[in-house]
């Protein structure tokens, strides 16, 4: 049997884990630091750590091995892409974005994706397996290296629905979060899901502070029937209603994610459907040009019809922002993601 991670431990659920092993939970703190901070790859190198809780630990515990990284950079406007192949073999990818003055990571919580979206790539390659917490937490760690800096924001927009694999995402948020750990702020996480109405409620409950995307695709629901199969599981009136129930519990808006591919949604029509979809929810809509992606047969927005579709909007008072893609030359865009050859 595998040893399980130790790094897929929160620093709660660590501090258990040695009062177990008859060891004061006040040594929690210089092990945690030493995974996180210090990012060490064996007990032995833990410093300071008792010999007999170091060979403990290692008797029940594993640290993998980090993954392989391959990377590829836009000549166009510098996006780093990374492709991660973790020691069974699962892939994912991770995409660091330099703007004027941020710097933002897009990270996989899943190698490959169940939720089928005939636009994606991702949702081409099928569900291989979720990542766990440690895995997620590499791709946070090397995309920090790639900017040389602290980032400003981290997006669960990668590879995967997150809400698909909530309790391995939600484990990597507290430990990104822990302030013995990485220390990175939730109010600088944004999670992305297409929908997935319970977990939108769970998190709507929860303590937890991070932002909430909710990628509507459209506006019809017939239309976005045919673009995700997830929509025959939760409707958009479910996934507004649950959109509306966390705004009204968290008192935050919700960024909702619209795609704009020519001729199929991007008509003033669709643009005063969606805003009678979302007039009484508090938020922020992003259109999102329809990125190319493998065999798909759609055909990208054009800008002069996507800003006045934004128009529309913003004159009815929602916010309304035209989303500029970027490391489109290297598949490194919204919906490009496929941790295939072209990645290496």
């Amino acid at each position: 049997m595998t040893q399980p991670d130790i790094r897929d431990f929160t620093r709660q659920e660590l501090a258990g884990t040695l009062i177990s092993l008859g060891e004061k939970g006040s040594r929690v703190d210089k092990v945690f630091n030493f995974l996180y901070r210090k990012g060490a790859e064996s007990f032995d190198v833990m410093a300071g750590v008792q010999e007999g809780l170091k060979t403990r630990l290692a008797a029940l515990y594993s640290l993998a091995p980090a993954p392989a990284i391959e990377k590829r950079v836009s000549a166009i406007d510098k996006t780093t892409k990374l492709l991660f192949t973790f020691p069974d073999g699962a892939k994912a990818e991770s995409v660091v974005l330099f703007n004027k003055k941020t710097i933002s990571a897009c990270i996989s919580s899943q190698s490959g994706c169940a939720c089928g979206c005939t636009f994606c790539a991702t949702g081409g390659l099928g569900f291989k397996r979720d990542l766990r917490p440690h895995e997620i937490l590499a791709q946070f760690a090397a995309c920090r290296r790639e900017a040389g800096r602290t980032l400003d924001s981290v997006l669960f927009m990668g590879m995967g629905e997150p809400f698909l694999n909530w309790a391995n995402v939600k484990k990597s948020v507290l430990i990104l979060s822990d302030n013995k750990g990485y220390n990175f702020p939730q109010t600088r996480i944004t999670v992305s899901t297409v929908g997935v109405v319970p977990v939108i409620r769970e998190l709507a409950e929860s303590r937890l502070e991070i932002r909430l995307a909710i990628s509507l695709i459209t506006a019809d629901e017939k239309q976005r029937a045919e673009l995700t199969p997830m929509a025959k599981r939760y409707s958009l009136r479910e996934i507004i209603g649950a959109a509306r129930y966390y705004t009204d519990r968290t008192k935050k808006m919700v960024f909702l994610e619209y795609i704009v591919f020519d001729g199929l949604n991007d008509s003033p029509q669709d643009a005063r459907k969606l805003l009678a979809l979302v007039k009484d929810v508090p938020c922020k809509v992003n259109l999102i040009m329809y990125n190319p992606a493998g065999g798909a047969a759609f055909t990208p927005g054009r800008f002069e019809k996507g800003k006045e579709f934004q128009n529309i909007m913003v004159e009815a008072g929602i916010r309304t922002h035209m989303r500029r893609e970027k490391g489109t030359d290297i598949a490194a865009a919204c919906g490009q993601l496929a941790a295939g050859p072209e990645a290496s």
